[in-house]
């Protein structure tokens, strides 16, 4: 009875594996699409702007005390300080190229360092 074998596979709505994109078209409308393409362009993507904003959060908790946070805002931390951590671990793999040319002398040495058979390059 190889009918009763029959089991479709059948996907609904939001079921199973979604990809979100996040294209300003489909955000509320603030002001203008161009304007955000252009942002996301020509200055700093979502997640460099999200960065920038949790570095400059977790400066100004760690200039308080906090303690006076509260429990729900203890947890928001601690959950911030979860996230920061688990992106800088990702990025810390992908081996970016370095930004400066003292940073990428510096990796260069260090390079030449682990592997002496690249000191003759």
């Amino acid at each position: 009875m190889t009918w009763l074998n029959f089991n479709p596979e059948v996907h609904w709505p939001f079921s199973g594996a979604v990809t979100q994109d996040i294209h300003p078209s489909l955000l509320a409308k603030a002001g203008s699409d161009e304007t955000e393409l252009r942002a996301l362009r020509e200055v700093a993507s979502y997640g460099k702007q999200i960065g920038i904003i949790s570095d400059l959060l977790l400066a100004l908790v760690a200039s308080v005390q906090p303690k006076k946070l509260g429990p729900e805002g203890e947890h928001a931390l601690e959950q911030l300080c979860q996230i920061v951590g688990d992106i800088q671990r990702i990025k810390e793999q992908e081996h970016p190229l370095p930004e400066t040319p003292e940073a990428a002398r510096s990796l260069i040495a260090a390079l030449k360092e682990r592997f002496p058979e690249l000191k003759t390059t």
